[in-house]
């Protein structure tokens, strides 16, 4: 190809990706019947589980902590097999894989019993609609609703492309909320979505991820935040998008795929465990670990979110109010980093205070997102040199110990995707909010604030953990008397420190495409 013809093609495909993506907007007022939470979540066997318990107090929720993948999957499949009335499931990603289709073949039994289901759905990323087809062919009584979806199929990429080009204000609005709700009566709430990676199986690399199971008061403010958003006009019906097959010989059809793909399921170590039932009976006989506290849900509201300029708006008064009187210590775990102006600010003025302020986030070669790192490794220096510690999550956070207990999970590959928060170890902030720019303007979100010591200092215990020099790297200025950026790199192999020049195990092409979204991608989308 000739210059002047590769030259009018990248004109073309410019020009292309400049069009709108038609005049077609998206239909909201498809027939949707309003539905509701369980209203009596007491008449259930989990409700009475725990509304009987002695430890359960009145105006209390208890709280038991999924810090490893196995057992965040036996506990959603638990609630799944215990729901008598209702279950209810609303996420961000559903990857096509093993443990989620250990997760759907428990969802489909509970629709088979005459449990009503109800799945709601982001549209961003394609497998979620594949995930809606399987389930509704499995058993058609699931309903399922698309959260501001795309008109393009999700096989159609580059149509999908053009249409967030052209419809970016609406599209780039995603709910990146994360609930699995059984009877009104428990529920799981945190940082992971559904996919073998978000629960420590998957075969080269996962997540390092948190959420709770709660029970008591605050899930009944769940599934006020669910019936919100699945009652909204931006939650459409699947049926309006996708072309579903129905009928007996489609449903045998997909219970037979499901089926031939579990198969052996069984031979593994989570099968074995999932049909061993031990986590479903703990829960039935509340003889699991629960940490009773007061606690409020605080979400976005299911319309197109606000342009807020800090998490600091983002979280609401109380939050703010919380975080504005800390006496000693921040911590903070969350996978993207990128501070507004203000935060900055706030972090800065804390310290002045006195007030410890710990940051544990991805190292470049752990992350998963080089365009959101680029967008932190602005903002390093500045935070160093105003006395915010920087810890960076190693890629093999186990590897000097593979043997050890680590409740990250087990020695693998692995990058950051918890979200916690702890203020002067008695009050715990947990959800799906990342500190980030796209979670404070574009993302709909919900995090739960615990008024809890106990809580907050096992979440402090795992910072701890987390940050430990064989775990983490710590990040310093290289001269911190002078007004230079460059950094160094603290860590710990067999027991002996090591210091890096530059960004440990990131290799070339890491360091170039970091720097290349640090220049073409616009900080609100980070």
């Amino acid at each position: 190809m000739n210059f002047g013809l590769r030259g009018a093609v990248v004109r073309l495909l410019i020009a292309l990706l400049l069009l709108p993506a038609g005049c077609a907007t998206i239909r909201l007022d498809w027939p949707r019947p309003s539905a509701h939470a369980l209203a009596h979540p007491e008449q259930t066997a989990l409700g009475r589980a725990f509304s009987d318990r002695p430890s359960a107090r009145p105006g209390l929720s208890g709280f038991h902590v999924l810090g490893n993948g196995t057992e965040a999957v036996l506990a959603r499949a638990a609630l799944a097999d215990a729901a008598e009335r209702t279950l209810d499931l609303q996420y961000f990603i559903v990857q096509d894989d093993l443990t989620t289709a250990l997760l759907m073949q428990r969802i489909v039994s509970a629709a088979q019993r005459g449990v009503r289901v109800r799945i709601l759905l982001d549209d961003l990323h394609g497998p979620n609609r594949d995930f809606a087809l399987a389930a509704t062919a499995a058993d058609s009584r699931i309903e399922l609703r698309l959260f501001n979806p795309f008109l393009q199929p999700s096989l159609i990429v580059l149509s999908r492309l053009f249409e967030l080009i052209g419809d970016g204000e609406r599209l780039n609005q995603r709910m990146h909320i994360k609930l699995w709700i059984a009877d009104n009566a428990a529920g799981i709430f945190g940082g992971r979505n559904l996919g073998d990676e978000y629960f420590d199986a998957g075969p080269d690399a996962n997540f390092r991820d948190l959420d709770l199971l709660a029970v008591g008061p605050l899930v009944t403010e769940l599934s006020g935040a669910f019936d919100e958003y699945w009652n909204s006009k931006w939650a459409v019906p699947a049926a309006a998008l996708l072309d579903f097959e129905s009928g007996p010989e489609h449903t045998l059809r997909a219970l037979s795929a499901l089926g031939a793909r579990l198969a052996d399921a069984g031979d593994t170590e989570l099968g074995r465990e999932l049909a061993a039932g031990a986590f479903l009976r703990q829960l039935m006989r509340a003889d699991l670990a629960f940490i009773w506290a007061p606690a409020r849900a605080i979400y976005d509201r299911p319309a197109a979110p606000s342009l807020a300029d800090s998490h600091l708006a983002h979280l609401g008064p109380q939050a703010r109010a919380i975080l504005d009187a800390a006496q000693f210590e921040i911590v903070l775990i969350t996978p993207y980093f990128v501070p507004s102006e203000r935060e900055l600010k706030f972090f800065a003025q804390a310290r002045k205070r006195g007030v410890r302020v710990a940051v544990l986030t991805n190292s470049l070669a752990s992350t998963d997102s080089l365009a959101a790192h680029a967008g932190y490794a602005r903002y390093r220096a500045e935070l160093l040199r105003n006395g915010i510690e920087l810890f960076e999550m190693q890629p093999q956070a186990m590897a000097s110990h593979p043997r050890r207990l680590h409740r990250w999970g087990r020695s693998s590959a692995s990058s950051l995707h918890a979200k916690a928060l702890v203020v002067d170890r008695a009050t715990a902030f947990v959800g799906s909010m990342n500190f980030d720019p796209r979670s404070r303007i574009h993302n709909t979100e919900l995090f739960v604030v615990v008024d809890s010591a106990q809580l907050a200092s096992r979440l402090t215990a795992l910072f701890d953990e987390g940050v430990e020099p064989d775990h983490a790297y710590r990040v310093l200025l290289r001269d911190p008397q002078q007004d230079g950026d460059a950094l160094v790199w603290i860590a710990e192999e067999q027991g002996v420190e090591v210091r890096y020049e530059s960004e440990p195990l990131a290799g070339f092409w890491k360091r170039f495409w970091r720097g290349v979204f640090s220049v073409i991608v616009s900080e609100h989308l980070l």
